[in-house]
């Protein structure tokens, strides 16, 4: 398969799968609110190791803004927007950086308190209080351990898909 064929199909691949993980999660219960474990980040993660940081982007817009159009919910939207921004930027940052510092599952953390941090602003932003921001810490700590996980997945899924080179992201 040609190099851009594949990353087309790579890209839309990514794309539908976070979306369905997106659509998927949004159905279980969760015991706090506006907490999830942000599975569908495994496909931007692996977007931005197996293509790139350009990759990584399109895949993480077109998951929320294709989750809004099939959910609808506008606050959940521009929640799940003013997260994704800032992880997807934060991981691609230490990916091309820190790679050889950092594995996936760290780089996945610091992208998981990215996106809280962005969440909290929205929030905060949207209701019109600072008081918002006390939320950050059950974020940050389900955070941590959901961003472990999700960073443990995407280094598989990019071994399983990118082959032998890229055992070197997992440490």
């Amino acid at each position: 398969m040609a190099m851009d064929t594949r990353r087309i199909v790579l890209t839309g691949l990514f794309t539908a799968c976070a979306l369905v993980v997106n659509v998927a999660e949004g159905m279980l219960p969760m015991p706090l609110p506006g907490i999830k474990l942000g599975a569908a980040n495994v496909f931007a993660l692996a977007a931005l190791v197996l293509l790139g940081t350009k990759e990584a982007f399109a895949v993480t817009l077109l998951r929320v803004a294709l989750a809004w159009l099939v959910t609808g919910n506008i606050f959940s939207f521009l929640c799940s927007l003013g997260g994704a921004l800032p992880a997807v930027a934060v991981m691609a940052l230490l990916y091309k950086k820190f790679r050889a510092d950092f594995s996936l599952p760290w780089i996945s953390v610091a992208g998981a308190w990215a996106f809280n941090a962005g969440q909290v602003a929205v929030v905060s932003y949207i209701v019109g209080d600072a008081r918002v921001a006390l939320y950050i810490l059950p974020l940050f700590a389900v955070g941590a351990v959901a961003g472990w996980a999700v960073g443990w997945l995407a280094d598989a899924v990019c071994r399983r898909i990118g082959g032998e080179k890229n055992e070197t992201f997992y440490r």
